[in-house]
């Protein structure tokens, strides 16, 4: 299975003032209330800062180079009343920037209208665990180049549930081909080194057609352009009609064989006195 080919992790940066790096009198103007909460506006030379700090630890800081961590300790909520927007990075042509994302726990969105998402590059998405999705309206997916769907080898393989499937192209099946019912609107062709086997119950078609494998009658027609080569056995409960026919045996109530009909009708011998004698007076049925 394919998987994301790094894991976008990333860590909160230290502040500039840590225990290593203090901030240096008379530099650090500090504002703080008897509560606990704090103002700093820290001048110290390379650390320079602003931070907001409450009582309970929440704080905004802005570091020397410009980044800005926001640190609650507790939950948080973003209210916006009109539009809100979000950009990221600057479109310079350059590197773009990553917006990452870290969830210890799940992320629920609820979406009262539309969501509209344009991906110029690609996505990427690794499930460990299930994947259910429910629509329900109408499903479109369009691939313009190809698509392939891959399933894990076991018993689970590829369900597809459905009253019908409609393919307007055409279908390739390397494997075994399972179904109660295979229907053709044109024809069932195979490759130049393939073939078609059938069981019990043959090729069958409702208004005449044809049984192979295990003799089961079949009422109807066997219309073929070319040759019918059968073995030995050709076994007809009515007729069996070819214009150039040939059969090690053949059983028919009522044949007609085209060619050795025409054959025995016109031929002559050379009778006692040399001269050839007359077709047959009773013609070949």
């Amino acid at each position: 299975m394919n998987k994301p080919d790094a894991y976008w992790g990333w860590t909160e940066p230290e502040s500039a003032a840590n225990t290593d790096y203090q901030p240096v009198y008379p530099y650090n103007n500090v504002t703080q209330t008897r509560s606990g909460h704090m103002f700093e506006l820290d001048d110290t030379k390379t650390r320079e800062r602003v931070r907001l700090q409450h009582r309970a630890n929440t704080f905004i800081e802005m570091h020397p180079d410009g980044n800005e961590v926001h640190k609650i300790f507790g939950d948080g909520y973003s209210i916006t009343l009109g539009d809100h927007n979000i950009s990221i990075g600057v479109d310079d042509g350059n590197l773009s920037k990553k917006l990452q994302i870290t969830v210890y726990g799940d992320i629920n969105m609820q979406v009262m209208g539309n969501k509209i998402e344009n991906i110029e590059g690609d996505v990427t998405q690794h499930i460990k665990g299930n994947f259910t999705q429910v629509v329900e309206g109408y499903s479109d997916v369009t691939s313009q180049v190809g698509m392939t769907l891959t399933t894990g080898a076991g018993p689970g393989g590829l369900h597809i549930k459905s009253g019908s499937v409609n393919m307007d192209g055409n279908l390739r099946v390397r494997g075994q081909l399972m179904a109660g019912n295979i229907y053709s609107d044109n024809r069932v062709d195979t490759s130049p080194l393939g073939g078609m086997s059938a069981g019990k119950q043959g090729f069958v078609t409702m208004l005449g057609g044809i049984a192979v494998g295990f003799p089961v009658p079949v009422t109807g027609n066997i219309i073929c352009v070319g040759t019918i080569n059968a073995g030995l056995l050709v076994n007809a409960g009515v007729s069996v009609n070819s214009p150039v026919g040939n059969f090690g045996l053949m059983t028919a109530g009522l044949m007609t064989d085209y060619l050795n009909t025409s054959i025995y009708d016109s031929h002559t011998h050379i009778g006692n006195r040399g001269f050839p004698t007359s077709p047959p007076l009773s013609p070949m049925i």
